[in-house]
């Protein structure tokens, strides 16, 4: 047990509040009990209240919805921002109900994003993200 330790800031943006949930959920189910984490989902309808989420939270990891129900700008356009502006290190995982094959390459260009959750992915972004070497 590490007393004092920093929390892992972990933020989930999405526009569909039972999958917010769910992903909630899975997030604090697989998280590991020794890593500290400060969790918070956030509905955001448009890409710029995810970008406004981003900025005031300032997470370590971060799980972003692909599309945006009420905006034409879409999870790459947040991701393109965090490359341009977050200059802290961050994990960023897609979530969408489409395939990782569809989202890949719609992403290819961005560097924060690496990882993809469709379907039942979290436990392996999770790992990921609370390796040792990483903290």
């Amino acid at each position: 047990m590490r007393l004092f330790a920093k929390k892992v800031r972990v933020l989930i943006i999405g526009d569909d509040g039972p999958i917010l949930g769910k992903l909630r959920g899975r997030v604090e189910l697989f998280w590991p009990e020794d890593v500290p984490m400060k969790l918070r989902a956030l509905f955001c309808g448009w890409a710029d209240e995810a970008i406004d989420g981003i900025k005031d939270f300032r997470p370590d990891v971060l799980l972003l919805n692909h599309v945006f129900q009420r905006d034409q700008q879409t999870g790459v356009d947040v991701a393109r921002w965090v490359d341009a502006h977050y200059r802290t290190p961050i994990r960023v995982a897609v979530h969408a109900d489409c395939s990782e094959a569809e989202l890949r390459p719609l992403y290819r260009d961005i560097e924060c994003v690496e990882h993809f959750i469709c379907g039942e992915s979290v436990p392996e972004f999770i790992r990921a993200c609370t390796q040792e070497k990483d903290r």
